[in-house]
């Protein structure tokens, strides 16, 4: 069931359109990645949803609830790729802060301490933490509410590979419990190892995609094989094109995948696993922005 709902959103900078008539859902619990090249209106799509922007067209709600209304903010945070945080304060000052905005408790607070994990430093000043302290302080600060959707603006930028480990494990256990991610960042490696989900942005328009099996892909045939045994002994008479790959083979699309392996079967092969061939999310990325490296 969709949370976040957005309708025809238009804006306009000048003359030129960074969002051309933008639409889409997003349900709890799902996490979407957002790619496009610096100035392709990632930020601008979050800022506005958020009306942080003022567009020409277009409508945002959550839960029914428009963004005009303050009400909206109670269900929706923003994790901001412009570090907001105060350098003199502590953690705790800001998350009493937000939670003294929203009339929250201190139970509210500890909650989200021992959730994110910040405990050992949240009570040091903010300009002793490292970047990666100030995400996770980000990220606290963005849950405190409990919103149904958090929008993450280059989280990633900045990170050590520890940091970026960490932050990975936190957006997928905020999956975990039913919150809804639209998360941009530039690191393709990083959106293709948390979900299947892309949306690219390009000349204002937004096109959504999964990254996963596609029709007219390979199939990759994993095989056990003996010290007699070879690829292209087990497939020897049967004339169907293949490519060997490591310890298998790569099918080619215009052939049935049975046809494969009823010939490894009667060519007494062991079969560990099959699985379709994906494009790579560079791949899609190349592709779609007419890319030629």
């Amino acid at each position: 069931m969709s949370v976040l709902q957005v309708e025809k959103l238009t804006k306009m900078y000048g003359k030129r359109r960074v969002l051309h008539g933008v639409s889409f859902q997003l349900a709890a619990g799902e996490v979407i990645g957002l790619v496009g090249p610096n100035g392709a209106g990632k930020s601008t799509l979050m800022r506005s949803i958020l009306a942080l922007e003022e567009v020409e067209e277009g409508t945002v709600t959550v839960q029914g609830v428009s963004n005009q209304n303050p009400e909206f903010f109670k269900y929706i945070s923003f994790l901001p790729s412009d570090n907001y945080l105060y350098m003199q304060l502590t953690g705790y000052d800001h998350l009493a802060f937000v939670a003294n905005v929203y009339e929250l408790d201190n139970k509210a607070i500890e909650e989200v301490i021992d959730s994110i994990g910040i405990r050992s430093y949240v009570n040091n000043p903010v300009k002793s933490y490292s970047y990666g302290m100030r995400q996770h302080l980000l990220i606290a600060l963005s849950i405190l509410t409990k919103p149904l959707i958090i929008l993450m603006d280059e989280p990633f930028n900045g990170l050590d590979p520890t940091s970026i480990i960490e932050l990975k494990q936190l957006i997928r256990d905020l999956h975990a419990q039913g919150i809804g991610i639209l998360v941009s960042t530039h690191n393709l490696d990083i959106l293709e190892d948390m979900t299947k989900s892309i949306w690219f942005i390009k000349e204002g328009e937004l096109i959504q995609t999964d990254i996963g099996l596609q029709e007219n892909m390979p199939y990759q045939i994993d095989l056990q094989l003996s010290k007699e045994q070879t690829v292209d002994q087990l497939m020897a008479g049967s004339q169907l094109p293949f490519q060997n790959h490591a310890n298998g083979l790569l099918t080619d699309p215009a052939f049935g995948v049975e046809l494969y392996l009823d010939q490894l079967i009667k060519s007494g092969a062991t079969i560990r696993a099959v699985q379709q061939s994906s494009m790579a999310l560079e791949d899609m990325y190349k592709e779609f922005y007419e890319i030629n490296v």
